[in-house]
Protein backbone atom coordinates (compact mmCIF):
# COMPACT_ATOMS: atom_id res chain seq x y z
CA UNK A 1 0.00 0.00 0.00
CA UNK A 2 3.04 2.38 0.79
CA UNK A 3 4.22 1.71 -2.51
CA UNK A 4 1.33 2.26 -4.30
CA UNK A 5 0.82 5.73 -2.57
CA UNK A 6 4.72 7.02 -2.74
CA UNK A 7 5.26 5.70 -6.21
CA UNK A 8 7.77 2.75 -4.78
CA UNK A 9 8.84 -0.81 -5.17
CA UNK A 10 7.69 -3.28 -2.73
CA UNK A 11 9.78 -6.52 -2.31
CA UNK A 12 9.04 -9.96 -1.01
CA UNK A 13 12.80 -9.69 1.58
CA UNK A 14 15.48 -7.95 1.86
CA UNK A 15 17.45 -10.88 -0.79
CA UNK A 16 14.90 -8.91 -3.29
CA UNK A 17 15.61 -5.61 -2.66
CA UNK A 18 19.71 -5.18 -2.36
CA UNK A 19 19.76 -7.32 -5.57
CA UNK A 20 17.92 -4.27 -7.11
CA UNK A 21 20.30 -1.31 -5.80
CA UNK A 22 23.86 -0.39 -5.78
CA UNK A 23 24.49 0.37 -2.27
CA UNK A 24 22.50 -0.96 0.75
CA UNK A 25 22.37 2.05 3.76
CA UNK A 26 20.86 0.35 7.03
CA UNK A 27 18.84 2.24 9.14
CA UNK A 28 16.65 -0.17 10.89
CA UNK A 29 16.46 -0.69 14.80
CA UNK A 30 20.03 -2.01 15.82
CA UNK A 31 18.25 -5.80 16.64
CA UNK A 32 18.10 -5.52 13.01
CA UNK A 33 21.40 -4.24 11.34
CA UNK A 34 22.52 -7.94 11.30
CA UNK A 35 20.35 -9.31 9.51
CA UNK A 36 20.54 -6.38 6.74
CA UNK A 37 24.39 -6.49 6.75
CA UNK A 38 24.49 -9.54 5.84
CA UNK A 39 21.85 -9.86 3.47
CA UNK A 40 23.93 -6.99 1.49
CA UNK A 41 27.54 -8.65 1.92
CA UNK A 42 25.59 -11.79 0.26
CA UNK A 43 24.44 -9.74 -2.66
CA UNK A 44 28.05 -8.18 -3.31
CA UNK A 45 26.85 -4.34 -2.46
CA UNK A 46 28.58 -1.98 -0.59
CA UNK A 47 27.07 -1.11 2.60
CA UNK A 48 26.62 1.76 5.17
CA UNK A 49 25.16 0.75 8.99
CA UNK A 50 23.69 3.05 11.28
CA UNK A 51 25.57 3.20 14.56
CA UNK A 52 25.84 0.93 17.06
CA UNK A 53 27.19 -1.82 14.83
CA UNK A 54 25.62 -4.19 16.83
CA UNK A 55 23.69 -4.69 19.78
CA UNK A 56 26.15 -7.65 20.38
CA UNK A 57 29.69 -7.84 20.02
CA UNK A 58 29.83 -10.98 18.66
CA UNK A 59 27.09 -10.05 16.42
CA UNK A 60 29.50 -6.86 15.12
CA UNK A 61 32.30 -9.15 14.60
CA UNK A 62 30.21 -11.83 12.30
CA UNK A 63 29.15 -8.49 9.93
CA UNK A 64 32.75 -7.08 9.84
CA UNK A 65 34.09 -10.94 8.83
CA UNK A 66 30.97 -11.31 6.20
CA UNK A 67 31.92 -8.26 4.43
CA UNK A 68 35.41 -8.71 4.34
CA UNK A 69 34.98 -12.60 2.94
CA UNK A 70 32.66 -10.95 0.14
CA UNK A 71 35.11 -8.33 -0.52
CA UNK A 72 32.21 -5.20 -0.23
CA UNK A 73 33.24 -2.14 2.05
CA UNK A 74 31.45 -1.55 5.37
CA UNK A 75 30.91 1.93 6.87
CA UNK A 76 29.78 2.79 9.71
CA UNK A 77 27.87 5.60 10.13
CA UNK A 78 29.07 7.12 13.20
CA UNK A 79 28.24 10.78 12.55
CA UNK A 80 29.85 13.04 15.19
CA UNK A 81 33.24 12.57 13.27
CA UNK A 82 30.87 14.62 10.48
CA UNK A 83 29.98 17.17 12.69
CA UNK A 84 32.56 19.97 12.04
CA UNK A 85 33.23 21.39 15.65
CA UNK A 86 34.17 17.82 16.22
CA UNK A 87 36.01 17.26 13.06
CA UNK A 88 37.70 20.31 13.55
CA UNK A 89 39.30 19.56 17.07
CA UNK A 90 40.25 16.38 15.72
CA UNK A 91 42.43 18.25 12.87
CA UNK A 92 43.71 20.64 15.85
CA UNK A 93 45.12 18.04 17.34
CA UNK A 94 46.55 16.10 14.75
CA UNK A 95 48.36 19.23 13.36
CA UNK A 96 50.62 18.97 16.46
CA UNK A 97 50.27 22.81 17.98
CA UNK A 98 48.46 21.69 21.36
CA UNK A 99 50.55 19.07 22.04
CA UNK A 100 49.02 15.83 23.79
CA UNK A 101 46.13 15.40 25.07
CA UNK A 102 45.68 14.54 28.37
CA UNK A 103 42.03 14.85 29.45
CA UNK A 104 38.61 14.68 27.09
CA UNK A 105 35.32 15.21 28.81
CA UNK A 106 31.61 15.34 26.89
CA UNK A 107 28.56 15.83 27.32
CA UNK A 108 25.84 14.53 25.42
CA UNK A 109 22.27 14.49 27.00
CA UNK A 110 18.55 14.99 26.20
CA UNK A 111 14.92 13.83 27.42
CA UNK A 112 14.10 10.12 27.03
CA UNK A 113 12.63 8.48 23.89
CA UNK A 114 8.98 9.18 23.91
CA UNK A 115 6.13 6.39 23.80
CA UNK A 116 7.86 4.68 26.42
CA UNK A 117 5.53 1.57 26.09
CA UNK A 118 5.83 1.29 22.49
CA UNK A 119 9.82 2.51 21.78
CA UNK A 120 12.15 0.08 20.88
CA UNK A 121 15.16 2.84 22.42
CA UNK A 122 13.85 1.97 26.22
CA UNK A 123 14.13 -1.79 25.71
CA UNK A 124 17.42 -2.06 26.88
CA UNK A 125 17.48 -5.88 25.37
CA UNK A 126 17.19 -4.54 22.02
CA UNK A 127 19.35 -0.50 22.28
CA UNK A 128 21.44 -1.45 25.14
CA UNK A 129 20.17 1.94 26.53
CA UNK A 130 21.55 5.64 26.97
CA UNK A 131 24.88 4.19 26.48
CA UNK A 132 25.13 2.21 23.57
CA UNK A 133 22.71 4.43 21.76
CA UNK A 134 23.67 8.08 22.81
CA UNK A 135 27.03 7.75 24.55
CA UNK A 136 29.14 5.53 21.67
CA UNK A 137 28.66 8.71 19.71
CA UNK A 138 31.48 10.17 22.58
CA UNK A 139 32.79 7.40 22.91
CA UNK A 140 33.82 6.65 19.34
CA UNK A 141 34.97 10.74 19.43
CA UNK A 142 37.45 10.32 22.21
CA UNK A 143 38.79 7.13 20.78
CA UNK A 144 39.33 9.20 17.56
CA UNK A 145 41.30 11.54 19.82
CA UNK A 146 43.08 9.74 22.18
CA UNK A 147 43.72 5.83 20.64
CA UNK A 148 42.80 2.49 22.25
CA UNK A 149 40.77 2.47 25.47
CA UNK A 150 42.45 -0.16 28.60
CA UNK A 151 40.31 0.31 30.94
CA UNK A 152 36.57 1.55 31.76
CA UNK A 153 34.78 2.75 34.79
CA UNK A 154 30.83 3.28 34.82
CA UNK A 155 28.02 4.50 37.19
CA UNK A 156 24.89 5.28 36.20
CA UNK A 157 21.05 4.51 36.39
CA UNK A 158 20.45 1.74 33.52
CA UNK A 159 19.82 -0.91 35.95
CA UNK A 160 18.43 1.08 38.81
CA UNK A 161 14.82 1.29 37.56
CA UNK A 162 14.51 4.54 36.43
CA UNK A 163 12.98 4.07 33.32
CA UNK A 164 12.32 5.81 30.95
CA UNK A 165 15.02 8.26 32.64
CA UNK A 166 18.73 6.70 32.01
CA UNK A 167 22.20 8.38 32.48
CA UNK A 168 25.93 7.32 32.60
CA UNK A 169 28.91 8.76 34.05
CA UNK A 170 31.87 6.90 31.93
CA UNK A 171 35.21 6.86 33.14
CA UNK A 172 37.74 5.73 30.25
CA UNK A 173 41.50 5.18 30.99
CA UNK A 174 43.61 5.07 27.11
CA UNK A 175 47.08 3.45 26.48
CA UNK A 176 48.50 6.43 26.07
CA UNK A 177 47.70 7.33 29.77
CA UNK A 178 45.44 9.98 28.56
CA UNK A 179 41.37 10.01 30.62
CA UNK A 180 38.11 10.39 29.27
CA UNK A 181 35.17 11.64 31.13
CA UNK A 182 31.78 10.85 29.21
CA UNK A 183 28.33 11.80 30.57
CA UNK A 184 24.94 10.22 28.73
CA UNK A 185 21.94 11.18 29.47
CA UNK A 186 18.12 10.67 28.34
CA UNK A 187 17.23 12.37 31.79
CA UNK A 188 17.31 16.10 30.93
CA UNK A 189 13.71 18.28 30.75
CA UNK A 190 11.56 17.35 27.72
CA UNK A 191 12.71 19.22 24.71
CA UNK A 192 16.15 19.87 25.65
CA UNK A 193 19.44 18.98 24.09
CA UNK A 194 23.11 19.50 25.58
CA UNK A 195 26.41 18.66 23.19
CA UNK A 196 29.79 19.51 24.89
CA UNK A 197 33.11 18.83 24.84
CA UNK A 198 37.34 20.10 26.52
CA UNK A 199 40.00 18.28 25.04
CA UNK A 200 42.99 19.57 27.24
CA UNK A 201 46.46 18.78 26.44
CA UNK A 202 49.89 19.81 27.83
CA UNK A 203 49.88 22.80 25.62
CA UNK A 204 46.41 24.28 25.84
CA UNK A 205 42.68 23.07 25.43
CA UNK A 206 39.89 23.02 22.91
CA UNK A 207 36.49 23.64 23.98
CA UNK A 208 32.37 23.50 22.27
CA UNK A 209 29.03 23.68 23.72
CA UNK A 210 26.12 23.95 21.90
CA UNK A 211 24.71 26.14 24.11
CA UNK A 212 27.22 28.69 23.75
CA UNK A 213 27.05 31.09 20.24
CA UNK A 214 31.04 30.63 19.72
CA UNK A 215 30.86 27.08 18.28
CA UNK A 216 34.62 26.32 19.03
CA UNK A 217 37.60 27.86 21.10
CA UNK A 218 40.99 27.09 20.95
CA UNK A 219 43.35 28.55 24.35
CA UNK A 220 46.86 28.13 23.76
CA UNK A 221 49.80 28.33 26.65
CA UNK A 222 51.66 31.41 26.53
CA UNK A 223 55.32 30.68 25.70
CA UNK A 224 58.33 30.25 27.79
CA UNK A 225 59.44 34.15 26.31
CA UNK A 226 59.03 37.34 28.66
CA UNK A 227 55.77 38.65 29.02
CA UNK A 228 54.10 36.49 26.81
CA UNK A 229 50.87 36.03 26.73
CA UNK A 230 48.20 32.84 25.94
CA UNK A 231 45.91 33.77 23.59
CA UNK A 232 42.19 32.06 23.23
CA UNK A 233 40.19 32.16 19.68
CA UNK A 234 37.24 31.28 18.38
CA UNK A 235 36.49 29.69 15.58
CA UNK A 236 32.91 29.60 13.34
CA UNK A 237 33.64 26.35 11.63
CA UNK A 238 30.05 26.22 9.93
CA UNK A 239 28.76 26.98 7.12
CA UNK A 240 24.96 27.16 5.92
CA UNK A 241 25.58 24.06 3.74
CA UNK A 242 26.61 21.77 6.14
CA UNK A 243 24.99 18.81 7.02
CA UNK A 244 27.08 15.92 8.72
CA UNK A 245 24.54 13.28 7.77
CA UNK A 246 24.88 14.54 3.79
CA UNK A 247 28.93 14.80 4.85
CA UNK A 248 29.22 11.12 5.88
CA UNK A 249 27.02 10.03 3.61
CA UNK A 250 29.11 12.10 0.40
CA UNK A 251 32.46 10.83 2.28
CA UNK A 252 31.49 6.74 2.02
CA UNK A 253 30.52 7.33 -2.26
CA UNK A 254 33.63 9.53 -2.08
CA UNK A 255 35.56 6.36 -0.71
CA UNK A 256 34.29 4.24 -2.84
CA UNK A 257 35.43 6.16 -5.78
CA UNK A 258 38.83 7.02 -4.94
CA UNK A 259 39.23 3.65 -2.93
CA UNK A 260 40.81 5.44 -0.24
CA UNK A 261 39.59 4.19 3.60
CA UNK A 262 37.31 5.62 5.32
CA UNK A 263 37.18 7.76 7.90
CA UNK A 264 35.41 5.53 10.33
CA UNK A 265 36.74 2.06 10.07
CA UNK A 266 34.84 -1.29 10.97
CA UNK A 267 37.65 -1.65 13.46
CA UNK A 268 36.50 1.67 14.74
CA UNK A 269 32.94 0.59 14.78
CA UNK A 270 34.03 -2.55 16.76
CA UNK A 271 36.01 -0.93 19.62
CA UNK A 272 33.06 1.49 20.01
CA UNK A 273 30.64 -1.44 20.65
CA UNK A 274 33.22 -3.12 22.86
CA UNK A 275 33.99 -0.43 24.93
CA UNK A 276 29.98 0.44 25.51
CA UNK A 277 29.83 -3.31 26.76
CA UNK A 278 32.68 -2.62 28.86
CA UNK A 279 31.43 0.40 30.40
CA UNK A 280 27.53 -1.58 30.56
CA UNK A 281 29.58 -4.52 32.12
CA UNK A 282 31.13 -1.87 34.78
CA UNK A 283 27.78 -0.60 35.50
CA UNK A 284 26.47 -4.06 36.28
CA UNK A 285 29.03 -4.84 38.00
CA UNK A 286 30.05 -1.50 40.51
CA UNK A 287 33.79 -2.80 39.07
CA UNK A 288 36.43 -0.92 36.17
CA UNK A 289 36.75 -3.17 33.33
CA UNK A 290 40.19 -4.09 31.34
CA UNK A 291 39.52 -3.99 27.49
CA UNK A 292 42.51 -6.24 26.78
CA UNK A 293 40.55 -9.24 28.55
CA UNK A 294 37.26 -8.25 28.24
CA UNK A 295 34.83 -10.73 26.58
CA UNK A 296 31.19 -9.08 25.93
Amino acid sequence: KAAQECGGQACSGLAELVDQVDVVDVCTPTPFHKEAVLAAAAAGKHVVCEKPLARHLADAEQMVAACEAAGVRLFVAHVVRFFRQFSQAKALLDAGTLGRPGVIRTVRGGSAPSAPDRCWFLDFAHSGGVIMDLSIHDIDFARWCCGDVERVFARGLTFADTRPNDHALIVLRFKNGAIGHIEGSWAFPAGAFHTAFEIATDQGMIEYDSLNPAPLTVTVKPTDAPQAAGHTQSLSPLAEWDDPYYQELAHFLDCLDSGEEFRVTAHDALEAVRVSLAAIESMRTGQPVELDTFTA
